[in-house]
């Protein structure tokens, strides 16, 4: 008797690993399948320094995902979508925290995330912001990150 595919682990699960190792620079490798990352730090404050850090990976990854899902979506049901642009907004609380001040011991933790996606695409007005917002059903990265924090994500069609 042949399994249903839902029965399957895979079909429901996709499990992947990444091992990550501090370097005698004081920064982090993390090593993917095929390469690997540097991270320097948790966040940096220094807007001359050109490390990424930790909360830059985590920036990128999340408008990454949200617009390769959106693409997806696009090409999937065969709409043209041009000149897909985003910007991303992250409200980090309790920063001081972070790099040691006196008298600041609360949990440093990221709050909120707002996005805003430009884009130009066949379907006009509120049946492209449908269509976008039911495409974030499908973004994984999407879906997790409204558990834990609140998210806020603006379409904005251009001519």
């Amino acid at each position: 008797m042949s399994k249903n595919i839902g029965s399957l682990y895979e079909s429901e699960n996709y499990s992947t690993s990444y091992r990550g190792i501090l370097t005698r620079e004081e920064g982090v490798k993390v090593f993917t399948e095929k390469n690997y990352m540097e991270v320097d730090s948790e966040v940096e404050f220094d807007i001359k320094k050109s490390h990424f850090s930790s909360l830059d990976y985590f920036s990128s990854s999340i408008i990454g995902g949200i617009l390769l899902n959106l693409k997806k979506n696009f090409n999937r049901e065969n709409i043209l979508i041009d000149d897909l642009e985003s910007k991303i907004e992250l409200n980090l609380k309790n920063p001081l925290s972070l790099i040691g001040v006196r008298g600041y011991n609360e949990k440093p933790e990221i709050s909120s995330c707002r996005i805003t996606i430009y884009m130009y695409s066949e379907l006009e007005g509120e049946k492209l912001i449908e269509f976008c917002k039911k495409s974030l059903d499908k973004c994984y990265i999407y879906n997790t990150i409204c558990n834990a924090m609140e998210v806020t994500v603006k379409f904005i069609p251009t001519i």
